[in-house]
């Protein structure tokens, strides 16, 4: 029986027990999924915390765990760190589905999916000459043409692996991170990361029962003396960093805070993953740093995505790991991912090889260029640095914030998808508020301006700018 007696306590979803059949996590799902179709919950309404309906319905915390984790992979709800789990506008995924029609997507950084058409030579190609041999179980960990592949694309971004690296090829970077979280970390320890990160990680870090520590930034990024700090009295376990463009910030880490940050990780000897998802911009980085994995390669696990290089929906990522590691990250990728597909790695392989994905990048520059220049014109007063002309998404600074949850129910009203700081942030008491500012998901330039024209209008009648 629950511990609990609810008839005083109130709580804001309450479902139906007697319905409640085995698998319970699907069931509830659901109920849930129902509950938000019928309006019963509407946009905005934050759900019971876990436990507290874990107890209601009697069943095990876990089990409640993993339907929140799951109703934010459908896309209907979405969870902001420290403060619960919330009803997603419109019904859709805050970070990785398509939103419905009359919606104006500013929300999803999506991969300028325009430039998709440049893989159709590859992809009726790859058909015609037969793909059976690429749908078996051969190779588990990626052919030796693939890994080659792969050396050959980072040797164009001007990095070189050593001999001792291992590379392991992943459904993408979600894949790559999660098995990095589950198989080099126990349960209940600490890991570094900035004041705000990447969304998908604390989720994944919350369900593998880690502790992030949230590092205080400066113009740089990820502030040194803070970070030392940490080491000292935290014991840290691992460090998570986007040195390139950190989503959601945009800040990026120069080739001597880098070198700092490296001195601190290998003293401390941190476990250090860096995420590389926007791999590319170091063609255009005037400074061209180096990778964390070439200061640090014998800590240092390098995660490089083709979601944004190449095609969101292709699902390739290429895991770079010291050979120390090795035993752990391959027993859990065979017991978790099995194996990557191959079909999938050999159309990257075949874009890198021929040159193809030179061409689909230099479009997404330009494409990136012009999304800029327009943001630009609606938000003069935006951050910038050397890499803001090529980004795929802006970070948009707001004030007079009272609640923050409450900025994307409002824009959702006016058809706009949009999300703030609350997402992506570990320090529940941080005073800094903004909004991450898609560009790239956009059907075209006219729908973007008048998504952009729309929040610019929102924002000035709210004085929130």
């Amino acid at each position: 029986m629950p511990i609990n007696d609810f008839s005083h306590h109130q709580l804001t979803w309450y479902p139906d027990k007697s319905k409640l059949t085995r698998p319970i996590y699907k069931s509830l799902l659901n109920q849930l999924k129902t509950a938000i179709e019928q309006g019963r919950l509407t946009p905005g309404t934050k759900l019971p915390p876990q436990r507290e309906l874990a107890d209601y319905l009697d069943i095990n915390f876990t089990t409640v765990t993993r339907t929140y984790k799951l109703s934010a992979q459908l896309g209907l709800t979405y969870g902001i760190h420290g403060k619960g789990t919330f009803v997603n506008s419109n019904g859709i995924d805050p970070l990785t589905a398509s939103p419905l029609t009359r919606t104006i997507d500013l929300g999803f950084v999506a991969s300028f999916e325009q430039t998709n058409y440049l893989l159709d030579n590859i992809l009726n190609n790859t058909v015609k000459q037969g793909s059976a041999h690429l749908l078996t179980y051969d190779s588990p960990t990626g052919r030796a043409i693939d890994k080659e592949a792969f050396r050959n694309y980072v040797n164009w971004l001007g990095v070189n692996l050593i001999s001792s690296q291992q590379i392991l090829i992943t459904a993408g970077g979600e894949n790559s991170l999660t098995l990095l979280l589950m198989t080099l970390f126990s349960s209940g320890d600490k890991i570094a990361v900035d004041e705000f990160t990447y969304a998908n990680l604390i989720a994944t870090a919350q369900l593998n029962n880690l502790q992030l520590i949230a590092i205080k930034n400066d113009h740089g990024g990820m502030n040194v003396e803070a970070l030392k700090q940490a080491c000292q009295t935290n014991n840290l376990s691992g460090l998570y960093l986007m040195p390139e463009y950190s989503n959601p910030t945009g800040k990026i880490l120069s080739n001597a805070r880098r070198k700092e940050i490296a001195a601190i990780a290998k003293k401390y000897k941190l476990k250090v993953i860096e995420d590389d998802y926007l791999s590319f911009l170091s063609k255009v980085n005037p400074e061209h740093p180096l990778k964390l994995m070439e200061i640090i390669p014998d800590q240092t696990c390098y995660v490089c995505s083709m979601s944004k290089v190449l095609a969101s929906g292709l699902r390739i990522g290429y895991l770079v790991f010291p050979q120390q590691f090795s035993q752990q990250i391959k027993n859990g990728f065979f017991n978790t991912t099995v194996k990557t597909s191959t079909l999938n790695a050999a159309i990257a392989s075949t874009a890198i090889n021929e040159h193809v994905v030179q061409q689909i990048v230099q479009n997404k520059i330009n494409l990136a260029k012009q999304v800029n220049l327009l943001f630009n014109q609606y938000f003069p007063f935006a951050p910038t640095n050397q890499l803001t002309d090529y980004a795929f998404f802006r970070r948009l600074p707001l004030k007079n914030i009272k609640d923050g949850p409450k900025i994307e129910p409002a824009l959702a009203k006016i058809n706009i998808r949009c999300f703030s700081s609350e997402r992506f942030q570990i320090n529940a008491a941080s005073n800094e508020h903004f909004l991450r500012v898609s560009l790239s998901a956009s059907k075209s330039m006219e729908e973007l301006a008048t998504g952009l024209k729309s929040l610019q209008q929102f924002l000035q009648h709210n004085n929130l700018i």
